[in-house]
């Protein structure tokens, strides 16, 4: 295993695929941190742009860019975090951004409560158009052990946390999850070991695109399985009281059975929303909007099956 020698106070790593222009971008957000002490992993996923010359081009030596052959985002996120070498580990996105205090102000929060194992904060959304939003509701913010509430809404976002080292002794991303909710797995399996602490005055950036993988993906029955097989097999039951769970789930299939309603995909809808019912028999709009599923006439999908259950997460052996 091929490991930095030089010592960094965080790590931020950054997998990437085909977006050099956005990725200069980000990488410079980063070496613009009031937080000077830190290393930058690039980890190219098999992209086929300038991306290598991009970040060559950028000419700083706290930059260590590496290609892999292409894997997925968890596969890239796994592959830098073992070559990382810093106290404190990000996770930044190609596309997003940090503001120029945020790497300081997230490791003070860490040094100064080391009961903590991480540290997150809000998340701003830039539009296409240029306008802002905030992604979630203050009232998530919340600091301690926060299973229960991650299993009710994702609201650690990969782009606005800093965790320990230490944390991720033997945590890793999810490497068959390639295309969607490979974070809200992460957080998941993550807040069953540690306490999140809220940072209230900094906040990270996403910036919103065409290109964006989470825009491409659409709505995947693969939140349900990332919430079941968390319940079921991977210690959930044990902290998440069952109707919490149960309702949760439900409305996880009713949020993907109405994605499939509107692309009229009948098997599908019909599948989940029966399985939404199992969950929450009591939930009225389950059964009208099932009735509509029942009278799509046209089936764009017929071929349809519902994703085998996930076993248990698929990632190398944890070498910190």
């Amino acid at each position: 295993m091929e490991k930095l020698t030089l010592m960094a106070k965080v790590s931020i790593i950054i997998p990437t695929y085909n977006l050099c222009n956005m990725l200069c971008e980000t990488i410079q957000s980063v070496l613009n941190q009031t937080e000077k002490d830190l290393e930058i992993i690039v980890v190219d996923d098999g992209s086929t742009d300038e991306t290598a010359n991009a970040v060559k081009r950028i000419g700083d030596s706290r930059i260590k860019y590496f290609y892999k052959d292409n894997g997925g985002t968890p596969a890239a996120r796994n592959y830098g975090l073992e070559r990382a070498n810093g106290e404190f580990i990000a996770f930044l996105d190609h596309d997003d951004l940090y503001p120029k205090d945020f790497i300081e102000k997230m490791t003070a929060a860490l040094e100064n409560n080391p009961e903590y194992g991480l540290a997150y904060g809000e998340l701003d959304i830039i539009l296409p158009d240029g306008r802002k939003k905030r992604d979630f509701a203050g009232g998530f913010q919340k600091s301690g052990y926060l299973v229960i509430d991650c299993f009710k809404e994702g609201f650690v976002h990969t782009s606005s946390s800093v965790m320990r080292r230490s944390a991720l002794s033997d945590c890793r991303y999810d490497e068959q999850l390639r295309q969607s909710y490979e974070d809200a797995d992460f957080f998941l399996r993550l807040a069953l070991k540690i306490k999140f602490i809220f940072v209230p005055d900094v906040r990270g950036i996403r910036r919103e695109h065409y290109d964006n993988l989470s825009v491409k993906v659409g709505v995947k029955p693969t939140r349900i399985l990332v919430l079941e097989r968390f319940y079921n097999i991977l210690g959930g039951k044990n902290v998440v009281p069952k109707k919490i769970a149960y309702k949760k789930l439900s409305n996880a299939c009713r949020k993907v059975a109405k994605y499939y309603l509107k692309e009229n995909m009948r098997k599908a809808s019909i599948s989940i929303y029966k399985k939404a019912i199992k969950y929450n028999p009591a939930d009225l709009r389950l059964y009208k909007e099932l009735f509509s599923a029942f009278m799509i006439r046209k089936e764009t999908c017929p071929n349809w099956q519902m994703p085998e259950s996930l076993g248990l997460p698929v990632a190398p052996k944890a070498e910190i």
